[in-house]
């Protein structure tokens, strides 16, 4: 008795108190929203265990579902593709009732099942790959643990009656060596096997090995996960990846027995050829096949929809059937678009049910979505349809009529969800302590520190907190490094500025050949050779190399080679770009086979390679030649200026490529920069504070004029004043505009040899980095014969000079005669880049940015 008088509440009215029974506290209790039941949880003990029981779990789902009004959730990629929100379905856009936000979610490339199962919903990353399961109501989420990496795959979320289980099973093709070809694995939530996949106890029989083929690749084709009903996974088998096109058949998984078994499908004629009487001869007619075929769940009861709009041309009807406790079907609902004048359905190409409302499934109101991102009821009782969403467009410009539909209905319950062991090792306060702590230490540090325990590694290497140390450690001024040839099995080394210039540099580390480096892009940096190009984090040293092609011959498997091309100024112009949609570097390349100043012709090919996926694509032809200057990268498109000396266009544009979907376009220039008229003016694109910037370098004014483009204005925002700067000369050099300091608007200039910050008020330069004074520094104290800051003694002089002397591209070592060639030698040789410097400045991002060792190319499908 006193055990229960504990869970009981005191009311004090009346300076009297009363007692409230335990029963009038529950159904308090089971009207209150989400919110308050998990905050009523921490009002004391006794009610913590009332609201967190099983029995009330229950009892909360089960009104849950009995709701009148439906309730949705969609989601939608946020601005920059690295993270996945969820929003309510009561608004119409992605700014409005955001409920919480995926970060290790990426990309475009995201299945989820449309209903929930007994509260929880399923949702499947691709592009990791990596499966979710969360409650939209409580905000709880968690990942489960790495599953085998295949090509073909699809899951689905059941509910154990028996046992009280959550149960994700997985049905992929393994491969083709694999003695069992198909495959079945399953994970529990918080079960008794631990955080695993494990194999169905029974396997997939033989019997249903080429149905659970068929399975796969129809999920996969029309993203159709796998529909819990009845305590069974229900997988359609649409006939045209039947091998000896049987009837459309159902696969059925019985979470509970682990067992597969065959169901079969309403009386649809299935796509094949029938023979009929056609102008008094017998003949042979193909019939069309259906298309808009999927199951779906309806109170309880598996249910398939058919979709009559494309089988013929008056038709615009929709069907549901309804499969019967004898294994029959039978039609439940037949909707006429026609009829109820709903455009939103008879436009759309894809219409999908994703569930009903209500208890009794012949009265339910059936809740229908369509790939134009609208949400549609139909009732039954009075047979009418009503738009209840329509959601506008996401921050996503990649979406498919296929990923348009991510729409989801969810129940306001309070069904927990397990955690997996590695997210409670990860949420205890020595954990969070120990992340705070490696946010803010330095990226070559933290990858020393991965061989502490297993935990920090797994910590570190986790993705969300990769991506927390780039936004925490992401400065505004810029950081600048000298790449010097490297030691010990390294092909190159990088020095802060700021240590280097404390002394001078060792021979040892001097680059021997021509370098050019691009810009920090996420965290990582591209730098190419005479015949090479390497991707690196020089934070952490970490660098990646495609077995596929040729090693570089100084220091083989250190670097990203790629391939082979004899390499000359103006004939390979390679940048670094970001694909945002699947959140991996891309290498592009772009190489002039041949070109003719003279007759303006010329022939290039574009090949575009990926750093994770590891896909080459190479039919890619740009639509205008451009010049030899390096582009640049801004919010997933590479930039160019193009080159008014080939081609039919005697002015100059911009070439941009969006690396997501792989289309060029064409963007004009300022009027200013436009116009070429032979004139020995370089014109290049640089990213200048986030936005893109068109420079002009006049050689005759000795100024730099700087364009920046916003909301597709071009404006005028910088006259860099270079007269009276020798080092500076655009006649010598090409000066870079490289960043821009926030604070007090000054510029930071690159001249190759020489790094200086340009006050735009004074006029003036202030030099940050001298090449020519280092060496002139280092000269003197080798005639000397002084140690070097104490740290080296050059012993061979009459070796300095391979390592002044300048490397000419084959064009310079050749004598050219034609009507361009004063023009020639001012547009296309470069002298930064010509010259052979020993040591190269490059921007760096402090970062963690790596990738997996083993790279594998998956089929993914938006």
């Amino acid at each position: 008795m006193a055990t229960r008088n504990k869970r009981r509440i005191v009311v004090v009215a009346s300076s009297s108190a009363e007692v409230l029974p335990d029963e009038m506290l529950t159904e308090v209790f089971l009207r209150l929203p989400v919110k308050s039941i998990l905050r009523f949880r921490a009002v004391c003990r006794s009610w913590a265990a009332v609201l967190s029981s099983e029995e009330f779990c229950g009892l909360h789902l089960e009104k849950a579902k009995a709701a009148t009004t439906p309730k949705l959730f969609f989601t939608a990629p946020t601005t920059g593709f690295d993270a996945m929100a969820l929003y309510l379905g009561s608004s119409s856009g992605p700014d409005d009732d955001l409920l919480f936000t995926l970060d290790d979610v990426c990309g475009d490339f995201v299945d989820m099942t449309p209903a929930p199962c007994h509260g929880l919903t399923l949702l499947f990353d691709s592009l990791a790959p990596a499966y979710y399961v969360f409650n939209a109501a409580t905000r709880a989420v968690t990942r489960l643990p790495p599953c085998q990496d295949v090509y073909f795959a699809t899951a689905g979320l059941g509910f154990d009656a028996q046992t009280k289980e959550f149960k994700v099973v997985r049905l992929f093709i393994g491969e083709c060596f694999d003695k069992q070809h198909i495959k079945c694995e399953i994970h529990t939530l918080g079960g008794k096997h631990g955080d695993c996949w494990r194999p169905a106890s029974q396997g997939v029989p033989f019997r249903f090995c080429r149905a659970a083929e068929g399975a796969v690749c129809h999920s996969i084709r029309d993203k159709l996960l796998p529909v819990f009903a009845g305590g069974f996974l229900h997988w359609f088998v649409h006939p045209s990846f039947a091998l000896k096109r049987p009837r459309a058949g159902i696969l059925s998984f019985s979470v509970t027995d682990e067992t597969f078994r065959w169901v079969q499908s309403p009386p649809f004629v299935p796509p094949g050829v029938r023979f009929e009487v056609v102008d008094g001869h017998l003949g042979m007619v193909r019939e069309r096949e259906v298309s808009g075929l999927h199951l779906v769940e309806l109170a309880g009861q598996l249910c398939m929809l058919r979709d009559l709009r494309n089988a013929s041309r008056d038709c615009s009807m929709l069907e549901i059937w309804r499969l019967e406790d004898s294994g029959g079907w039978s039609l439940l609902h037949q909707i006429d678009l026609l009829q109820h004048l709903a455009r939103d359905l008879i436009e759309a190409p894809i219409v999908k049910v994703i569930g009903s409302i209500g208890n009794c499934i012949s009265k339910n109101k059936v809740v229908i979505v369509t790939s134009k991102r609208k949400v549609i009821v139909y009732d039954p009782v009075f047979d009418t349809l009503e738009t209840i969403l329509a959601i506008r467009e996401a921050h996503s410009s990649y979406q498919t009529e296929q990923s348009a539909i991510r729409i989801s209905l969810y129940q306001e319950t309070i069904v927990p969800v397990h955690k997996t062991e590695e997210e409670t090792a990860l949420s205890t306060p020595l954990s969070k302590a120990t992340r705070e702590i490696l946010l803010r230490l330095p990226g070559y540090y933290l990858v020393q520190f991965k061989t502490v325990c297993k935990q920090w590694l797994r910590l570190i290497e986790n993705k969300s907190f990769v991506r927390s140390y780039y936004l925490q450690n992401i400065d505004t001024r810029p950081k600048i490094m000298l790449v010097g040839k490297g030691t010990r099995g390294s092909c190159f080394s990088f020095v802060p500025v700021t240590n280097l210039l404390q002394r001078t540099p060792s021979r040892d580390t001097w680059l021997d050949t021509k370098l050019v480096c691009s810009k920090p892009c996420h965290g990582m940096n591209l730098l190419s050779t005479e015949r090479e190009d390497y991707l690196y984090n020089p934070c952490t040293g970490y660098r990646i190399v495609d077995h596929t092609r040729e090693q570089p011959r100084n220091c083989p498997g250190d670097g990203y080679t790629l391939e082979d091309h004899s390499f000359s100024v103006g004939n390979k112009i390679v940048g670094l770009g970001f694909n945002l949609l699947k959140q991996e570097h891309v290498i592009v390349e772009i190489f002039y086979r041949w070109k003719d100043f003279k007759s303006r012709r010329y022939f290039l090919t574009c090949t575009i390679y990926s750093c994770n996926i590891g896909s080459v694509e190479s039919s890619l032809i740009p639509p205008l030649p451009v010049n030899d200057m390096p582009p640049t990268y801004l919010e997933g498109v590479l930039y160019w200026m193009s080159d008014p000396r080939l081609g039919q266009s005697y002015e100059r544009a911009i070439v941009s490529l969006d690396i997501a979907t792989n289309t060029f376009g064409v963007v004009p220039c300022p009027s200013y920069i436009a116009k070429w008229n032979r004139s020995p003016c370089r014109a290049f694109v640089v990213e200048l504070e986030g936005k893109l910037c068109a420079v002009l370098a006049d050689q005759l004014a000795k100024e730099l004029n700087i364009w920046k483009v916003e909301n597709g204005r071009w404006e005028r925002t910088h006259i860099l004043q270079l007269e009276g700067w020798s080092s500076y000369s655009l006649g010598c050099a090409v000066v870079v505009p490289w960043a821009v300091y926030p604070k007090d608007g000054k510029i930071l200039l690159n001249a190759g040899r020489k790094l200086g910050i340009y006050d735009p008020a004074r006029q003036s330069i202030k030099s940050l980095y001298d090449l020519d004074e280092l060496l002139r520094i280092k000269s003197t104290t080798e005639s000397s014969g002084v140690q070097a800051g104490g740290r080296f003694q050059i012993k061979d002089k009459s070796s300095d000079k391979k390592w002044c002397r300048a490397w000419k591209p084959p064009f310079q070592q050749n004598k050219v005669s034609d009507v361009c060639a004063t023009v020639h030698s001012s547009e296309e040789i470069n002298p930064s880049y010509t010259e052979f410097m020993p040591l190269v400045p490059i921007l760096y991002e402090e970062s963690l940015a790596s990738y997996p060792l083993v790279r594998k190319s998956r089929w993914l499908r938006r």
